[in-house]
């Protein structure tokens, strides 16, 4: 007899534990429908605009609270520029100890959502976000750099979606 009404009182505790869950989003964003503005890029690292808006673009159709949306009919303008990449040596050649071997390359980025039509009326103002990589110079610095763009890219896309998605 104990048995039973131990085994019922844990499966009252279990349902009505999951009774107030509800999926998807935790609250309900101010905003549907977002365009991507064109990425600026402010640093030394070439080359990084194009895959930027692309993974914008895909991180935003891989969201389900967010649509992708053309200039004049969107909720929300999304913002994101590159404001400084660092390079820091954080490992040397056997031959020379002043030549970088693999780089740590720190890239700082700036995320603004503004409302459509008034520039200073912002869902999210100024939002820094830093993204770090570690690149391999065996065929040169350059190319490391621009082989690592896709990949620093789609995380810079992830952190970004993340901070408009995670509204409190």
């Amino acid at each position: 007899m104990r048995t039973f009404a131990l085994i019922g009182a844990l499966v009252t505790l279990l349902f009505t534990g999951c009774a107030s869950y509800q999926m998807g989003e935790p609250t309900e964003l101010p905003y549907r429908t977002i365009y991507v503005a064109p990425p600026q890029n402010l640093s030394t690292l070439a080359k990084l605009e194009g895959p930027l808006n692309a993974a914008l673009r895909q991180e935003i159709l891989q969201t389900s609270s967010l649509e992708l949306a053309q200039p004049g009919r969107q909720d929300a303008t999304l913002d994101l520029t590159l404001t400084k990449a660092k390079r820091e040596i954080a490992a040397v050649t056997t031959e020379d100890l002043g030549r970088g071997r693999k780089f740590e390359l720190v890239l700082d980025f700036e995320l603004s959502l503004k409302r459509p039509g008034n520039n200073e009326d912002y869902f999210v103002q100024s939002r820094e976000f830093t993204i770090k990589r570690d690149i391999f110079t065996e065929s040169g610095l350059v190319d490391a750099e621009y082989q690592a763009g896709p990949e620093i890219s789609r995380e810079a896309a992830e952190k970004a979606i993340q901070i408009i998605t995670d509204l409190w």
